[in-house]
Order: C-alpha cells, then sequence, then structure tokens
C-alpha cells in the first residue's frame, strides 16, 4: 500500500493569520457538532444559545468546555448562573439552532425540566451534558467557560454538523 500523495502547496488559498476571513475559512473547514447551551440564572428567563466551540477536558474529574464571544449578551448570564447544559444537536434540528443563533430567550416548548444543575435540557438533543462552571478563563476576544459534569445522557440518532458555513450530517458524508 503506497502512502497518500502529499497536497501541492500551490493548492492551497492561503491568507494571513490574523485576517478574520481566512482564519475562518481554515478552521471551517474542521466539521464540528453542533450545540445548543443552555442556563437559568436565579430569578431570570432561561437563556440558550447556539455554538460549536465544544471539548471534552477530563475524564477525573469530568469537565468539558466552551468558549462565548465576550461581547455576547449571554456571558454575564451564564456567569450569573454558575451551571449550564451542553445540548448535542440532532440532524433534524437546523431549525432550532438557527433560532438560538439569534434569539437567546429559552422558548419552554423546546424544553424538558432541567436537571441537577438547573440549566434548561433541550427537547429531543442526542446528547445532554448537564454542568456546574468550573472555571472561566481569557481567550482573545472570547471567554472560555469549563464546566464540571455531574450528569449526562446520549440516545440514539445522527448529529447536525457544521461544516464551512452549512449544516449537514453523518449521512451526507457517506452517501
Amino acid at each position: 500500500m503506497t502512502a497518500p500523495a502529499l497536497a501541492d502547496p500551490t493548492d492551497f488559498t492561503r491568507g494571513n493569520g490574523s485576517d478574520s476571513a481566512s482564519f475562518r475559512a481554515c478552521f471551517g473547514s474542521f466539521a464540528t457538532g453542533v450545540l445548543i447551551v443552555t442556563c437559568k440564572p436565579p430569578g431570570e428567563v432561561g437563556v440558550a444559545i447556539t455554538i460549536n466551540s465544544l471539548s471534552s477536558v477530563s475524564l477525573n474529574p469530568a469537565l468539558a468546555l466552551f468558549c462565548l464571544e465576550e461581547r455576547s449578551a449571554t456571558l454575564a448570564s451564564f456567569l450569573r448562573a454558575g451551571h449550564f447544559a451542553m445540548n448535542i444537536l440532532c440532524r433534524d434540528q437546523a431549525a432550532l439552532s438557527n433560532h438560538y443563533a439569534q434569539h437567546h430567550e429559552v422558548r419552554d416548548t423546546d424544553f424538558l425540566p432541567a436537571w441537577q444543575s438547573g440549566a434548561p435540557i433541550l427537547k429531543g438533543a442526542l446528547a445532554v451534558a448537564d454542568c456546574t462552571l468550573h472555571d472561566v478563563y481569557g481567550g482573545g476576544d472570547h471567554r472560555i467557560l469549563m464546566g464540571q459534569v455531574l450528569e449526562t445522557g446520549v440516545r440514539k440518532g445522527d448529529p447536525l454538523l457544521y461544516y464551512r458555513g452549512g449544516y449537514g450530517s453523518i449521512c451526507d458524508a457517506t452517501s
């Protein structure tokens, strides 16, 4: 078996790392899952926002993180709440993804009762990680919110993927 040919450097569209369009084009080439992260600060309406910056961090203790833009109207709510739920979307939830990318107030009809942390749990999510806020770190124009996972839930289904500015699914990639 022969090794695959290396890419010809002239095949790349190159850009400066500090150019936001080039940066987005590069990292938009990494297919990611899509999730809606939720919280409910005391005495307030629940908050939800669509993101694709999720990473598991540690098994012991169980830690996971996501990133929010520093200017996000939702950041203060997540900090006040001290908890969040990471709701990983199924491939048929693109409309919910689009809604919560623009509108951040939780619609009760989209959610189940909260689990341990108190964060809203999305109906029909592929997987859920219910977390308490563990640490917050700076990261350029974003904040990195790390949570300790209290509880998880997983169901059968295919994930909603985001790639180069559009949605897809594993089924699209295998057909």
